[in-house]
């Protein structure tokens, strides 16, 4: 039986647009919050050292890079999905093969595995979280990294 490549370099899952971010997360405008009424309660004869005050600042600027590269990342895996969904865009209209099981009984009765090569066009591709899916005309949906044959139409 022959194995077909997977190209599964992830299983990053895309967010979901609806979601919407968790209340009880830290963010910038709760971080001054909290800073400021720190800063108008403390004790006057004892207040903050200048090293406390920079170390909190210097937690806020990080907090918020690393907000920034969490979305830059989040953008960046939606590029590539979509860039994947656009390059396997040009198979749809094309003839693809590809192997499957097949069972069927023997003369004893038995069960019987074999794979066989099956043909069909591409009407459309879509994607299925890291995967791209093309669903071909014989009605089976198939990853693209399970295709073992694409020809266009004048080359059956």
């Amino acid at each position: 039986m022959t194995d077909s490549i997977k190209n599964d370099t992830s299983s990053f899952q895309l967010p979901e647009k609806t979601k919407t971010p968790s209340s009880n997360s830290m963010d910038k405008d709760m971080f001054m919050k909290i800073l400021i009424a720190q800063l108008s309660n403390q004790d006057p004869t004892a207040p903050m050292e200048d090293k406390e005050f920079i170390s909190q600042m210097a937690q806020f600027s990080s907090l918020e890079q690393m907000q920034a590269i969490g979305k830059g990342i989040d953008t960046m895996m939606l590029n590539q999905h979509a860039g994947a969904l656009m390059t396997y865009s040009n198979l749809i209209g094309k003839t693809v093969s590809y192997e499957s099981e097949s069972t069927e009984k023997d003369a004893s009765g038995k069960n019987v595995s074999s794979t066989v090569k099956e043909t069909a066009n591409v009407l459309s591709v879509k994607r299925d979280g890291a995967d791209v899916i093309a669903e071909l005309s014989n009605g089976k949906s198939v990853s693209v990294y399970e295709l073992t044959e694409i020809k266009t139409k004048e080359e059956k």
